[in-house]
Order: structure tokens, then sequence, then C-alpha cells
């Protein structure tokens, strides 16, 4: 379930070397065939000027400007002209939209939803908001713990110089899985998401807490 804007808890490429493949490998001195390992050597200093100029742009005309739930059209990615590519199949940019989050007038959040037909969805967002609600936001996903329907580990992982906050979960009663990982950038604060959900019990065995967080620097160098 994505970040949401106040109770993140409640509701809860140039990227082909960063993408998550689940194909075997060919060089002998390389990982084993059938290898979920990812190599990327991707360093993004935070999230891209362009990124949150577009968005702030579009903000202000866009259809869930004044609501707290993101409207969603099939208009292009602001972020990304392709999702990227998770275990070995490259899923396609669904919706994206716009929808309010806490911290006035001016603080946002943009949604680029993806799908793998039968095999995943997720999504990639930007969270444009003040200091503390972006601070709050990661402290409440840092707080992420078990509940009756759902197993939650919250770690943080490093790649390219970024510190990447990400919660591995799995619904043990419907059985499924996602993670979730999360950048703040101080400077500005704003957040990026990178999120693979709706995944069977082998494919969420495949992934890994530090292959989203090599992907969501990747996309972030990339951009």
């Amino acid at each position: 379930m994505a970040l949401t804007p106040r109770h993140l808890t409640a509701a809860a490429a140039g990227l082909a070397t960063l993408a998550l493949t689940g194909c075997g490998s060919d060089d002998p001195d390389g990982p084993p065939s059938g290898s979920e390992s990812v190599t990327t050597e991707a360093t993004a200093e935070g999230i891209p000027a362009e990124w949150l100029e577009a968005t702030a742009e579009g903000w202000p005309d866009s259809q869930g400007f004044g609501g707290s739930t993101p409207v969603l059209t099939r208009d292009p990615c602001l972020l990304l002209d392709t999702a990227p590519e998770v275990l070995g199949s490259a899923p396609e940019i669904t919706d994206t939209g716009w929808g309010g989050y806490s911290g006035g007038e001016d603080s946002y959040r943009y949604v680029c939803g993806f799908l793998s037909p039968d095999e995943y969805s997720g999504q990639v967002q930007l969270i444009q908001t003040d200091a503390e609600s972006a601070q709050a936001t990661i402290d409440d996903f840092d707080s992420q713990s078990d509940t009756d329907v759902q197993d939650n580990t919250v770690e943080t992982v490093e790649s390219g110089g970024l510190e990447v906050h990400v919660l591995t979960r799995w619904y043990p009663t419907n059985p499924q899985g996602e993670y979730q990982a999360v950048y703040l950038d101080e400077e500005h604060d704003a957040i990026v998401t990178f999120e693979v959900n709706s995944l069977d019990e082998e494919d969420f065995d495949a992934l890994s807490p530090q292959q989203v967080t090599d992907t969501l620097v990747g996309l972030l160098a990339a951009g």
C-alpha cells in the first residue's frame, strides 16, 4: 500500500545496468545462474531538479489540486519515460496524477503507477512538502511493525551514496508481498518512493531490500 499524506502506516530507464533481473549469468566469474544479484555503479546527489520543477509547475492546474486523493489520468509520467524492469519483466506505466499532502497548499504528491500483468504492480511517487511533514512521514514509515495481517520489516539500506528506508511486507492471510523504498531529500523537503507490490511468494523471495534500493537510486541518477 502506498504512502498517504498524514497516516502512512494506516493506508498503507538509462537503467539497463540497474534492472532487477532473474536471468542467469554467462560470465564464469559472475554470479551463478538464477542469481538475483544487482550490480550498480549509479550515484545520486538527491532528487533531480527537473522532477521537482516539472511536478511543482503542473500541480496548481492538475485535477487533484485542492484534494487529498490523487486524481489519476493516462498522461505521460513526468519522472520516467519507461518504468524500471523488475525480475526480467518490463512493466507499462498505467496512470499518473497529483494529490494533496500534509504541509499546506504547496504540498503535493505526484504518482506514476506501473503494471506487469499477472506478475506485479507498483508506483514511483514524489512527495513535496515542508520539513516537519517530510520528517514525520519518514518517522511513521520507520515505525511500522507487524499486524494481524502484515509481517513488516523496515531497515535502512545504502546505495549510490544515499541512505534509503526500505519496507519489506508480506501478507500471510492473503499470500503476497511488497517492497517500498523511500528516500528523503532533506535539502528540498521532498521524498521519492519506489514500490513493487502484488508479488507472489517466489518473486517476493527473489527480490531484496538492496535490489529495490538500487533501483530507486538508479532512477534518481538517471533523472
